[in-house]
Order: structure tokens, then C-alpha cells, then sequence
């Protein structure tokens, strides 16, 4: 709802207009009719107003003054001028304290109504940008020290909300800590508009916001609206286009009357997709049903724990297949798949010493890591299973040292064609996992970064000696494809655009 003042000193006019505005258009409420500029400015000290039309002529405080007081102290709130006096120099003083409009009386109602509609755009989209600054403060900030939490719930006359429907999507895999950008950097969520189908789709009225979340393959969807919305329709029939081919959980909540239930429901629906998706799966999750759990036998883990302790890998590599036909029949949920995997390293870390005290603590990591960059259980194991062997029979050929330095020399070389650590694997016939864990260990960055390092070290040379030459050839020259995301990741390292480090430089 708009609130509008309306300060008019003849009585009727004053009933005339606020009436005529409620009229014209229903978002329009009239919260005070101000017989005289005091009560108007009165008001306004106490209260909050989206517009003012007040009469420019009135004793003691005229319209001008009203317009003053606004432009100082409350500068959200927009003006317009109501006079029966063509004076010019009225309406240049009033586009000085930043009235919106001069109109005349008797007021025209098309006129009116346009002015209501150009107002309403206007209003609508400041009210949207309030509310997007709020809400980000609650579902980013609110561990944070900038966040002020008992301001922010107190202070409802600045920013109102409707019931807000959060929605939370989180695509291909679910993630327990950092991962490198490139694992999702083409994922769905850049091709498809979501907030554009979401628009298109609920035809009642609402806003829309939408927030990448915790990782580059998670969203927040918030549906605000004074109208039911039947959310659960909504995502079926988003999930059965063929616009969403990944495997996509979405976890929705009941509408939040306020921010607080609000922020304890986006973090509630992420806590369910992390324990109730199953792992590949495009599904809705059921936030108030239970799923069964996934649980090894005792013979199973009776064989697995001899297998490790004496060392037969063949062995463990047979168990491992069975698991896999058995977690594909049961459509197991990623948190067992892990818990499960995180169970058999546990033994081998009870059976072999090859374990130091850091890798310890990094292998449920490392399990997240091998699962995130996987396609599909297949390829979970094969690479768990490849990881395994590495600790078990430690018999490579050629040592790590020398192993890196191939990887950084085929960097050196390969840098502005498309790489990634999946690629770099293959290439060197190695997991993603354990490749990106060796090269770690010894550069102290993974190869993503360690690229990526070197192609933002070129494209300054570049920018530098070659001044006039586009930002995107300067990005496909180092291996980026997309310039938009090139100058995204040079920001991120530099702190400045390329264009600008390319001024700073020059200046």
C-alpha cells in the first residue's frame, strides 16, 4: 500500500482530492487529510509518508515550507504541488525542494491518474531496493558485525513487508566447504532466468528476489506477496520444463510473517536438502517426511575392515561395487553416500600410517570434493576408489615432485586454452581430488587458482602494453571466453576492473 498526506486548507477540496486518488487507483490509501500545513508537518514528524500533495497557498505554513521539511529530513518521501495560482514562481521554487509535479486545480483526472501511475513505478521500485538491502543484511550479514538485529526487527514504519515464500535450489551436488569456482561455473543458473519464469509464470501480484547462496550452484528465491501462493506448484511445474536438465533439491517453507522466522527458515530448508537428497536426483524435498537411512551390514563392514588390514585392494575394490549397485537401488541421499564413504576411510586410517594429522582432519573434505565434481555414482567411486589405492599402496613411480613440475610446465604452456583440474586428471591420468591435493601440497594453491593467477598476471602485461586493444581480446587472449566473467575475476583479484588497472597504470 502508497500512503499519501493530502494538505489542503478548503475542507472539500481536501475531501475531493484524497477521495479522487483512492479512486483512481486502490494501491493509493490516504493516511491523513491535513487541514492546514501545521497538522501536516506535525504529522510527518511523527509518521512515515510514501507522497505529499499539498496546496501551496495555506496561513502560517504553506506548501513551500512543507516541501523544505521533506527535502531535509525525509527525503524518501516524494511531493506534489496543488495550486489554483499560475504562478511560475511558485513551481520553480517547488522543483527546487524537489516536487515531482505542479498541478493545477480543478484537477484533471486523466492528468491525475497518470501522474499516480508514473509516481506508483517510481515508488514500487525504491520501496523494492529497500527491501533487497534488508534482506540481504538478513540472509548474509546477520553473523556479521555490520548486522544491527535489534534495529532491524524494531524498525518496521521504514520498510513493511508482505508474507515472504522463501524457496531454496541447490543444483548437481550439495557442498560442505570451499569448493573452486570452476566446478560451477556453467552450471544451470547462468543460462536460465529464473526470476524471468518466475515472473511470467505466478500471475498474482508479487516480487521477486533472487540471491545466489552459500556456492556459485545455490539460489534463494523469496516470493513476496499479500496473495496465496501455492508454492509447491510453482516448483513442480519449474522442475518439469526442459529448461532444468541438472539435478536440482529444492526445499520451499511456509510464508514468513517477519525477517526473523524468515532467516531461520532458509537456514532450516538448506539443513534438510543436505540431509534428505538423494544423491543425482531432480526432486522436491519434503521437509516433514522422514527418508531412511542408508546403512552398511556388519558382515560388510567385517569384510571391508580385513580388506584394509591387509591390504587387498582387489578386494576392497569388489566391496566398493557392491556398495554402489546397492546405494543406486536404494537411491541413497547424498549425507549417507558421504557418511558412508567417510566410514571406510576411517578404517583405512585405523589400518595404514601413511596418514598424517592434517590429512586426518581434510578427508570428509576431500569426500565432498570427489562427490561435487562427480556426474553420478559411478564416477564417485571410481574416483573414491582410486583414492583409496593411493593410500593403501603407495607405489608411484615417479615422485610428486616431479609430478608437479610436469603439471606446472603443461600449465605454463597450456594456460590460455580451456582448462580445468578435471581436464589436468585426465591428462595425467590421475583423480581431480587427489591431483588437486598433490599440486596444493607443494604450490600452495590449487591449479584453478594457480591458472588463474597466471592469466590475471598476463592480462595486466597486456593491458598495459597495449593500451588500445578491447578488454574482451585481451580476455580471450588469456583464456577466457566470456569478457564479463574475465572482468569479474579480475576484479576479484585486483580490485579493479581491467579498464580502471589499465588507467591507473597509464596515468
Amino acid at each position: 500500500m502508497i500512503r499519501v498526506l493530502v494538505a489542503e486548507d478548503e475542507y472539500p477540496l481536501l475531501r475531493g482530492i484524497s477521495k479522487l486518488i483512492e479512486k483512481l487507483d486502490s494501491d493509493f490509501q490516504v493516511v491523513k487529510m491535513a487541514a492546514t500545513g501545521k497538522e501536516a508537518l506535525d504529522y510527518l514528524k511523527q509518521e512515515t509518508v510514501d507522497i505529499v500533495f499539498t496546496d501551496i497557498n495555506m496561513p502560517v505554513i504553506d506548501g513551500l515550507q512543507i516541501l523544505k521539511y521533506i527535502k531535509e529530513n525525509v527525503l524518501q518521501t516524494m511531493s506534489v504541488i496543488i495550486s489554483g495560482y499560475q504562478d511560475f514562481s511558485y513551481a520553480q521554487q517547488s522543483v527546487k525542494y524537489g516536487a515531482k509535479r505542479y498541478l493545477l486545480k480543478p484537477i484533471d483526472k486523466e492528468e491525475l491518474y497518470s501522474l499516480l501511475q508514473e509516481l506508483k513505478e517510481s515508488i514500487l521500485s525504491q520501496k523494492e531496493n529497500e527491501k533487497n538491502i534488508v534482506l540481504k543484511q538478513v540472509l548474509f550479514e546477520r553473523n556479521s558485525g555490520k548486522f544491527q538485529e535489534e534495529e532491524l526487527w524494531n524498525d518496521r514504519k521504514k520498510v513493511e513487508f508482505n508474507p515472504i515464500y522463501p524457496i531454496y535450489m541447490i543444483a548437481k551436488s550439495y557442498c560442505r566447504g570451499n569448493v573452486e569456482e570452476d566446478v560451477f561455473e556453467n552450471l544451470l543458473w547462468n543460462s536460465i532466468e529464473i526470476k524471468e519464469w518466475i515472473e511470467e509464470h505466478i500471475k498474482c501480484k508479487k516480487t521477486t528476489y533472487l540471491y545466489l547462496g552459500k556456492y556459485a550452484n545455490e539460489i534463494i528465491l523469496l516470493l513476496e506477496s499479500k496473495e496465496n501462493i501455492d508454492t509447491r506448484v510453482v516448483i513442480d511445474e519449474l522442475l518439469n520444463t526442459q529448461l532444468i536438465q541438472t539435478p536440482v533439491a529444492v526445499a520451499f517453507g511456509s510464508p514468513c510473517g517477519n525477517l526473523m522466522d524468515l532467516s531461520k527458515s532458509i537456514h532450516q530448508l538448506r539443513k534438510q536438502i543436505c540431509m534428505k537428497w538423494r544423491y543425482g536426483k531432480k526432486e522436491i524435498i519434503e521437509t516433514d517426511k522422514k527418508r531412511s537411512s542408508f546403512c552398511m551390514t556388519r558382515a560388510t563392514e567385517e569384510t571391508l575392515q580385513y580388506m584394509v588390514k591387509n591390504n587387498k585392494m582387489k578386494g576392497l575394490q569388489m566391496i566398493l561395487k557392491d556398495l554402489q549397485k546397492q546405494m543406486e537401488e536404494e537411491k541413497i541421499t547424498q549425507y549417507d553416500l558421504e557418511l558412508t564413504l567417510n566410514k571406510i576411510i576411517l578404517y583405512i586410517q585405523a589400518y595404514q600410517t601413511v596418514f598424517s594429522d592434517e590429512e586426518n582432519e581434510s578427508s570428509s573434505r576431500d569426500i565432498n570434493d570427489i562427490i561435487i565434481r562427480s556426474d553420478g555414482l559411478q564416477e564417485v567411486f571410481q574416483e573414491f576408489s582410486f583414492w583409496c589405492q593411493e593410500f593403501m599402496c603407495p607405489n608411484r613411480e615417479e615422485s610428486t615432485e616431479n609430478l608437479v613440475k610436469r603439471l606446472d610446465s603443461y600449465i605454463q604452456e597450456h594456460y590460455t586454452e580451456r582448462i580445468t583440474t578435471k581436464m589436468l586428471a585426465q591428462e595425467f591420468g590421475l583423480v581431480p581430488s587427489y591431483l588437486s591435493k598433490l599440486f596444493r601440497e607443494y604450490k600452495g594453491v590449487t591449479p584453478n587458482h594457480y591458472i588463474q593467477d597466471i592469466r590475471i598476471e598476463k592480462s595486466k602485461e597486456i593491458l598495459v602494453n597495449y593500451p588500445e586493444m578491447m578488454t574482451k581480446d585481451v580476455a580471450l587472449m588469456v583464456g577466457y571466453v566470456d569478457s564479463s566473467y574475465f572482468s569479474k575475476v579480475f576484479k576479484k583479484s585486483t580490485d579493479l576492473y581491467p579498464s580502471e588497472y589499465r588507467v591507473m597504470k597509464l596515468s
